[in-house]
């Protein structure tokens, strides 16, 4: 039995209380915030022991396995004093705000022999597991791009993670936009080389207190593969990753849970002879699949019901906690890959060092 600790009780704690619950062979035994009052309701409900404090959690109990969910700049020293403790962690993304703090936890991490996992949990999407099948599977050919839309209704002058995040270059914007950049090394590969980067960020809001509110992020792979990375705030929300094939396009979106599919051509090498009869007839094949998603979740949240569980689509923590347990107790792959890890934290911290670029225009 795993015993489990959170550390940190904002709002991304439940999601990791939630997948521990779930997932077999783990227990959350122990709670950790800095208020007293969170720490105790928190523990109360949960049925885990309150702490105010990690030092005291540390030397009052034996604990195997830690979830840092404090805020990011915390993030690595929290994480090495677990890791000297003996103690496994999965410290929520993103998993430092600097360079210099990522390489300190990985070293720590490898020094000690215990894991350190950074959750990219969006990929876990089901319609994004299912197109990366599809591109896998070779079926629509060659992947030569992909593009990655990421786009939000907030305000990064509005915190809703707490007020720490408006300490971080892009404020509320600038925590999240570590999301959509692991979703495009997921989908394309990793950069050739810190070269083959591009780094674009702009503010939209007219507020010069503002560092950025939008960001583009573009690469190529050493396999030949161009991946886009956009997200912007303050536009009405919507979340895409479009696979760009030989055969085909393949497009996940987000909020209907769904893979849309296009293989029709256009122009002087398409391979159709009625391309908006073949436009139609796919729109209608994808609108089918849009039902048959609505459908799907209706039917799990009414199974769900009638076993007294709660049911979101969203709750794509569970199969990280799931996949990182098992790792620990069999010395398989996580769910995040080292490498992947790495370059998230490249491209993550070359966004925030583009801020003394943008000072010299």
């Amino acid at each position: 039995m795993l015993r489990t600790a959170i550390v940190g009780l904002g709002n991304v704690a439940d999601w990791h209380r939630r997948g521990v619950e779930r997932t077999a062979g783990t227990e959350l035994t122990a709670v950790v915030d800095v208020d007293e009052t969170v720490a105790r309701e928190r523990g109360a409900a949960w049925g885990a022991t309150a702490y105010t404090d990690l030092d005291e959690l540390l030397s009052s109990e034996s604990v195997d396995w830690v979830h840092v969910c404090t805020p990011v700049a915390t993030h690595a020293d929290v994480a090495k004093q677990c890791l000297d403790a003996g103690a496994d962690v999965l410290v929520e993304k993103p998993m430092t705000g600097t360079r210099e703090a990522y390489e300190s936890l990985v070293d720590r991490a490898d020094e000690t022999g215990h894991r350190a996992t950074v959750v990219h949990n969006q990929v876990y999407y089901s319609p994004f597991v299912r197109a990366r099948r599809l591109v896998e599977s070779g079926r629509f050919g060659r992947l030569h791009g992909v593009s990655v839309r990421w786009l939000e209704d907030n305000d990064p002058r509005e915190p809703g993670r707490g007020e720490w995040v408006l300490d971080l270059p892009g404020g509320e914007f600038g925590e999240g936009i570590v999301h959509p950049i692991y979703m495009g090394l997921r989908a394309a590969g990793y950069p050739a080389s810190p070269d083959a980067v591009d780094v674009t960020r702009v503010n939209s809001t007219g507020d010069p207190d503002v560092e950025y509110d939008g960001i583009a992020v573009s690469y190529r792979t050493a396999a030949e593969v161009t991946c886009t990375v956009q997200h912007h705030s303050n536009v009405r929300g919507n979340r895409q990753v479009e696979f760009l094939l030989g055969e085909g396009r393949l497009v996940v979106d987000i909020p209907t849970q769904t893979v849309r599919v296009y293989p029709e051509g256009y122009g002087p090498n398409a391979t159709v002879e009625n391309p908006m009869l073949n436009a139609a007839y796919w729109a209608t094949r994808n609108a089918g699949a849009a039902v048959r998603s609505a459908l799907s979740v209706r039917v799990r949240r009414a199974v769900a019901d009638v076993r007294g569980r709660d049911f979101t689509v969203h709750d794509t923590h569970t199969p990280v906690v799931r996949r990182e347990a098992r790792a620990i107790r069999e010395g398989t792959a996580g769910p995040t890959p080292r490498a992947e890890a790495d370059w998230a934290n490249r491209l993550y911290t070359a966004v925030n060092e583009t801020l003394g670029d943008d000072a010299e225009r």
